[in-house]
Formats: structure tokens, C-alpha cells, sequence
């Protein structure tokens, strides 16, 4: 019912808005969409929840498993789909492998389109040109299958744009990736392999290849143009974004994968309070990375602020606050400018900062018709309240816990080991989408900026060299 209501709704949407949002005061239909969204989310559910289900699906025969697939490979692409409308364009492309992985057209072509986008948006052209070889590639085997009439002509009008604009002979093979080493020691090969197989690093090639020359965090601000005293204050800012990033990624693969104690823990006197609770550096490695991951929105806001001249006072920046038109309550004032008509505006639209925006309904826990956007957000909040402000406790897999209050500590929020896990790896996925469509944001407005700058100005080139590993310690 929840797939059928989302396609509804989003019937609806095309027939009253056209399929186009609107984020102004006086024209806002964010809700539907929202609505929309939330409904495709509730069914993903509800699929999960079947395959999980061993008694039932131990039951299904093979008419049942084939309704299951059909149904849920047209889920997910019709879910990546209001996803890329809403600038969610890392999340609309992971939707999709499972489709591109089972051959279904309808996800191979729809893969493709959004390769396209993304490439279009990506500023550095060496990926991009290896997303448009890859799209075409798709496009090719789509149209080959069986597809209806409507989309069969989209994905040809895209197959004509990629052979109208680049030769033949780079469209012809698929593009050849180089092998290379990741790494010098087992350790880090586990690590680098980790991160790649999981869609971490901060490369955009990772989120459709998972070859190892994509196993490293290359992605870095494009090109800025700036008067001559801004310096370089937006890359000094993007550096300990990406340092903050890698070292708690890191701090979750180790605390989660080393399971030998450390000696800082030895002779540490406690005592069993007989509900397995599970204690020691390494997990409070992971807790920290949990906490400086959420730290990471914040930050990202603080850029945006500076960089699109928002003019809100340095102590009134958040993630949620640049989202507003003004500060509220005593003291309150209007902002310079207007971010969400902004980046909605025919002459200035951004679509990776619109989807800088519906990333923030998911982390911020934007409420719709009695539940959250991102239904599985309210665990990832709960654990970060309680790390912050409360008392958080991780218990082995095996226990159960315990309904009596003479037994149980009511004081906590108990947490299993393993949902803990994944709810750090949903966290590390939205930081990474955070981060990316913040390069991909800039590069967008550099380019209008460019385009409105008078020609007559002259623009000096400033170089900055590399900094090298090598210099990445205390010396």
C-alpha cells in the first residue's frame, strides 16, 4: 500500500505542480514531495521487514519471490528518481545498484541519466568524462531491452546528446580502470578495501566504481575566484572538513574491527552490572568519530554562511539556521540573503545545495503527518542526545534487556553492538554526501558567478601546492 500510495502521490505531483518544487514563502509545496519521499521510505520498510522475516519468507514460493523483485526493483528506481529532483544525487545513484545489479532496464537507463547529472555537476573533468563513458555504456544496453515507448525516447535523447559531444572513439569501450595497490601493509589493504566496498571515500568516482584507483580521498574545493584579501580561508576550512572526516571514518573501522584490549584500560576497576555492557578504547573511539561526525554539519553550515555572504552572526550559525530568511525572537534580524530562494531561483538554481537542503529534513529530523521524513533518523538522534547529554551504554549482541526495573539501568539508552554499528555507518554516509555536495554547490555557483562577472575584470591565478602526507604529524 505505501508503494502504491508514493506512485500516487507522485502522479500527483506531476499533474498539480509539474514536477517542479517550490521553496518561496509565498509558493511552497515542499510538503508533498516530503510526503511523497517519506511514503517510497515506509515501503522500503516494509520490503526490508519481509525479506528479514524468516518464517515468511521461508514460505514464499517462486510467484511470491518474483512479485517481491518486480516490485521492489520499481521502488527503487521510482524512489531515485524524487530523490535526484530533490538534489539527493549520491543517494538517487545508490538507490539504483540494486536495479543495475539484477539487469532491470529500467534501472540501467535511469543509472545512466543520473551518471549524466552528476558528471554535469562534477568539477573535475577527469571523472566526469569517465561518468558520461559509463552512462553511455548503460544506455547502450537499456535500449536493447524492453522498455515503454516514453522512456525508450528519454534514454535515447541521452544517448544522442553523449555521441553529439564527445568522438566515437571515446564512447566506444568501456573506460579501462589501472590496477593499483592499496597499501603497503595488510592492515591498511583491509582498511582502503573497507572504505571502498562501502561507499566512504571522498572521491565521486566511489559512488559507481569500486575499482582501487578510486581508493582515495582526492575530492577538494574547484577553482574560487575571490578579491585579492580573502585568502584562503575556504580551503584552509575544507582541509579539516576532510581531516575530520577521514580520521572518524578510521576510528569506526578500527574500534569496530580491533578486538584485542589496549593497555590504557588495564587495572581501570569496575564492576559487572550483569547486562553485558561492552567498554574500552576501542568503542570509545567510535563513540567520539559518532560525535565529531555530527559536528561536521555545523561546520559545513559555517562555510555556506561565509561563502554565499548569508550574514548571520557567527553564534547564530547551524544547519538548520541557514535554511531561515531571518533570526527569530528578541534581537532577531533579516538576513543578507534568501539561501532557499536562492538556490531555487531561475538565473541562480543549484541543485547539489538544494540537496544540501533535503539532506538537512533527514539529519535535522523534519517531522511530516505524525512521523519523521527519514523514519530511521530518530535512532541516529537518540544516540547522539544521549552521547551529548546523557548517559549512553553499548551492550554485546547476545543480551536481551531486561524488564524488571530492580534489574535494568532506566538511566540509560542501551544500545545493541550491531545496531550501533549501522547506525555509525548511516551517519558516515551522510557526512560524505554533506561534504560532496558542498564541493559540487561551489563549483556550481562559481560557474554563475563567471557568468555574470564582467569580462572586462582581470583574474590572477593563484596557485597552492600540495600538502604532504609526510608533514601530517607533530613534529
Amino acid at each position: 500500500m505505501a508503494y502504491h500510495g508514493a506512485t500516487s502521490y507522485a502522479n500527483y505531483i506531476a499533474i498539480v505542480h509539474n514536477g517542479v518544487m517550490q521553496y518561496s514563502e509565498e509558493n511552497n509545496n515542499e510538503a508533498d514531495f516530503e510526503f511523497c519521499i517519506y511514503l517510497y521510505r515506509r515501503s522500503l520498510e516494509y520490503f526490508r521487514a519481509f525479506r528479514e522475516d524468516g518464517d515468511l519468507w521461508d514460505k514464499a514460493d517462486d510467484e511470491d519471490i518474483q512479485y517481491y523483485s518486480s516490485y521492489l526493483q520499481m521502488l527503487y528506481v521510482n524512489y531515485a528518481n524524487d530523490l535526484n529532483r530533490c538534489g539527493r544525487l549520491l543517494q538517487s545513484i545508490s538507490q539504483l545498484k540494486h536495479g543495475v545489479a539484477s539487469r532491470f532496464s529500467m534501472a540501467v537507463g535511469n543509472m545512466a541519466t543520473k551518471l549524466i547529472t552528476y558528471a554535469q555537476y562534477d568539477y573535475d573533468i577527469g571523472h566526469s568524462r569517465i561518468f558520461f563513458n559509463e552512462a553511455y555504456q548503460l544506455l547502450r544496453e537499456t535500449l536493447e531491452g524492453a522498455l515503454h515507448e516514453d522512456a525508450k525516447l528519454v534514454f535515447l535523447r541521452q544517448k544522442v546528446w553523449l555521441e553529439e559531444n564527445f568522438p566515437e572513439d571515446f564512447l566506444r569501450e568501456p573506460y579501462n580502470f589501472e590496477d593499483i595497490s592499496l597499501g603497503e601493509t595488510s592492515e591498511e589493504k583491509n582498511y582502503r578495501m573497507w572504505c571502498l566496498e562501502n561507499t566512504l571515500f571522498l572521491n565521486t568516482l566511489n559512488d559507481a566504481f569500486y575499482y582501487s584507483l578510486v581508493a582515495h580521498d582526492c575530492i577538494h574545493l574547484p577553482d574560487i575566484v575571490t578579491d585579492i584579501h580573502v585568502g584562503f580561508k575556504f580551503h584552509g576550512l575544507f582541509n579539516q572538513l576532510k581531516q575530520e572526516y577521514v580520521s572518524a571514518r578510521f576510528m569506526i573501522y578500527d574500534g569496530l574491527h580491533n578486538r584485542g584490549g589496549h593497555y590504557s584500560d588495564r587495572d581501570v576497576f569496575m564492576y559487572n552490572t550483569l547486562d553485558y555492557p561492552i567498554y574500552g578504547l576501542n568503542i570509545e573511539m567510535v563513540k567520539c568519530a559518532f560525535r565529531s561526525l555530527y559536528s561536521l554539519f555545523d561546520r559545513i553550515a559555517f562555510f555556506i554562511n561565509d561563502y554565499f555572504e548569508l550574514g548571520i552572526k557567527g553564534r547564530d550559525v547551524s544547519y538548520k539556521s541557514i535554511w531561515e530568511r531571518r533570526k527569530g525572537g528578541k534581537g532577531g534580524y533579516e538576513y543578507a540573503l534568501d539561501l532557499k530562494k536562492a538556490m531555487s531561483g531561475a538565473d541562480t538554481y543549484n541543485l547539489p545545495l538544494i540537496g544540501l537542503y533535503w539532506l538537512f529534513k533527514d539529519v535535522g529530523k523534519k517531522e511530516i503527518k505524525h512521523d519523521y521524513l527519514e523514519p530511521a533518523i530518530k535512532q541516529i538522534v537518540d544516540i547522539r542526545h544521549a552521547l551529548e547529554h546523557r548517559y549512553f551504554k553499548l551492550h554485546d549482541s547476545m543480551f536481551v534487556p531486561c524488564e524488571e526495573p530492580a534489574l535494568s539501568d532506566t538511566l540509560a539508552k542501551s544500545v545493541d553492538i550491531d545496531v550501533f554499528k549501522n547506525t555509525c555507518m548511516q551517519l558516515l554516509r551522510y557526512s560524505r554526501e554533506a561534504i560532496i555536495l558542498l564541493v559540487l554547490a561551489v563549483h556550481r555557483e562559481e560557474r554563475l558567478r563567471n557568468e555574470q562577472r564582467d569580462i572586462d575584470k582581470f583574474v590572477a591565478p593563484m596557485f597552492l601546492d600540495k600538502f604532504e602526507d609526510a608533514w601530517k604529524q607533530i613534529f
